[in-house]
Order: C-alpha cells, then sequence, then structure tokens
C-alpha cells in the first residue's frame, strides 16, 4: 500500500497488555466494521479464497497477488514506524509470504510490486491500514482450514501466511483492537483511521482484481 512521514511520538504506537475478556468502547471498533463492510465484502468475492473454485495453481496466484502488495506497504509501515518493536513484530506478512512462495518455486524478486498504495502520513493512517492487515491475519485462521482440508496445504506446505500468528492469533487481535480504541482520541482521528482502512481494503481489492489488471500500478515489471 512521498507516503509516509514521521509526525507522532513512536511511544504512542506501544500496544498494551490486554485479556481477550476486556471490555472495549465500541465507536471507532463499530465504525471500522460498519463504514469498511462494502469494501471487505467486496475483496472478499474478489479473492474467493473459500470457494469450491480454488485450486493450488489460484491458491498460488493469490499469494504472488499478495506478496506484490504487502511487500512494499510492509515496507512503508517499517519506515513509518522507526522502529517500534510491538508495531514491527505485526510486520511478518512478507517473510511469510516468502516462504510459502519459495515452497511453490516462486521466484518472488521477480514478481511486479504494487505502488498505489494507502498514504501513511499519520499515526491514524497506520492504524487504519493495521486494522485491514490485522483483520485479514484473524480471517486467515478460516482459510488456513478451508485449504488444508480441500487441497491438503498446510502451514509448512505452502500455508503459513494464512496461518499468521498460530495460536495467538486471537490475542493479537484483541490488542490490536484496544489500541485503536485508545487511539481514537476524537472524531477527526477515527476519520483518519476509517479511510485508511477503506484505502487499504480498496486498494487490495484493485491489486487482486483480475478484470482490472490493465489498471494496476506497478514499482517494478
Amino acid at each position: 500500500m512521498g507516503v509516509y512521514a514521521v509526525a507522532d511520538p513512536v511511544s504512542q504506537f506501544a500496544l498494551p497488555l490486554v485479556s481477550v475478556s476486556t471490555v472495549l468502547p465500541s465507536s471507532i471498533l463499530s465504525r471500522l466494521r460498519l463504514e469498511t463492510r462494502s469494501e471487505h465484502d467486496a475483496i472478499e468475492q474478489v479473492l474467493d479464497l473459500m470457494g469450491s473454485s480454488l485450486t493450488r495453481e489460484s491458491y498460488r496466484q493469490r499469494l504472488e497477488q499478495f506478496y506484490g502488495f504487502y511487500a512494499p506497504l510492509e515496507a512503508a509501515l517499517h519506515a513509518r514506524c522507526n522502529g517500534e518493536a510491538a508495531l514491527l513484530a505485526r510486520l511478518s506478512k512478507t517473510a511469510h509470504l516468502r516462504q510459502d512462495l519459495e515452497y511453490f518455486g516462486v521466484e518472488f524478486d521477480e514478481l511486479p510490486l504494487c505502488r498505489a498504495l494507502p498514504r501513511l502520513e499519520t499515526q491514524a493512517d497506520v492504524l487504519g491500514c493495521l486494522y485491514v492487515l490485522e483483520g485479514a491475519t484473524l480471517g486467515g485462521q478460516m482459510i488456513t482450514r478451508h485449504v488444508r482440508a480441500t487441497l491438503g496445504i498446510t502451514p509448512t506446505t505452502g500455508g503459513c501466511f494464512f496461518e499468521g500468528y498460530a495460536q495467538d492469533t486471537g490475542k493479537m487481535w484483541q490488542a490490536t483492537r484496544q489500541l485503536l480504541v485508545n487511539c481514537a482520541v476524537d472524531t477527526q482521528t477515527e476519520n483518519k483511521m476509517v479511510a485508511s482502512a477503506t484505502a487499504t481494503f480498496s486498494g487490495l481489492r484493485l491489486w487482486c482484481d483480475s478484470s482490472n489488471q490493465s489498471t494496476r500500478t506497478y514499482l517494478h515489471a
């Protein structure tokens, strides 16, 4: 997904220690869920990773597309987060994609990379983007079960990306939710979070939609 600039203290990104039973205020969480729903539903239709027509070939192609989007987006997030350990620990999706692509014999260094990324100029922009990436990791647990049952793909045989944080996925998602709540200090910040989340969903959908291949914006071919 100039796209990034350091404008907020890095320490504000620190993830709080929370339990899964923590009760969270609902404003920003409800807004993110409701106001991004159309884009969320649209990208699920484009990806169709839970459908009966999914094959090992189409699965591999999706991994290639995810790599083309995640690799430059995580690089931008790395630069924006400026060494904050709590966030950097969440930026491991590209490494997992590389592991999966290597298993399938794909030269990932030759894959095209997306240039039309969401803007990451403020803390709110980063957090809105993080909402999408971490939410996708949570949803990846269902995809992991599906591809294991239908294609025989496991976390060690091409399914590392969707395995996410494995048994810690729920805990990590809860911590992300708490972080969003803690940082949504006013309506303007909430608006930026929602706009960034929407842009991230939209950017990934357009990148992966085969009907829009001619409009892709690449970093290289």
